[in-house]
């Protein structure tokens, strides 16, 4: 298949838009040339994918969309108005976010997880602190009831230091 090639004039001309406008667009790198001409078939591909609608302008994209049972079409691409729609939601919600958190009803995972390993890491000092402790008062123990009052009691007082911190 032979490619045709015309002039920009040719193609502004084809497009329906001023000769400045493709001389813009080529300049911008959205569209390329062939030898200094363009390809209108390359071109128009080229146009639709880098070119954004101006917002006001009273233009919609021109792509239509892909028939849902083509399993051979072409995979759709975001328009320049979806991805800003996108972008401005993802902005919204950020924001929702921030707020919420300024607020106080929301905190990060992280503030989270290192207080709870400051938590844990109290208890397990506490807990392993008890047979230093408590070992010669136990040894000096002969009943088996008193000596589990004293651990309990010391175990009581050890989660009751934990839960007011």
């Amino acid at each position: 298949m032979a490619v045709t090639l015309i002039t920009q004039a040719e193609y502004a001309r084809r497009r329906g838009v001023d000769p400045t406008t493709v001389r813009d667009a080529i300049r911008a790198g959205r569209i390329t040339l062939i030898d200094g001409k363009v390809d209108p078939a390359v071109a128009d591909i080229q146009w639709q994918r880098n070119t954004r609608v101006r917002v006001g302008s009273g233009q919609r994209s021109a792509e239509p969309p892909p028939a849902a049972d083509d399993p051979f079409a072409a995979p759709r691409l975001e328009t320049y108005e979806e991805a800003r729609r996108r972008r401005e939601m993802a902005e919204a919600q950020k924001a929702e976010l921030q707020l919420a958190e300024l607020q106080g009803d929301l905190i990060r995972t992280a503030d989270v997880r290192a207080a709870h390993a400051k938590r844990v890491a109290g208890l397990r000092e506490a807990l392993l602190q008890i047979p230093a402790r408590l070992a010669a008062v136990v040894a000096a123990e002969a009943d088996q009831g008193r000596c589990h009052d004293i651990l309990q009691a010391e175990l009581h007082q050890v989660l009751g230091q934990i839960t007011r911190e």
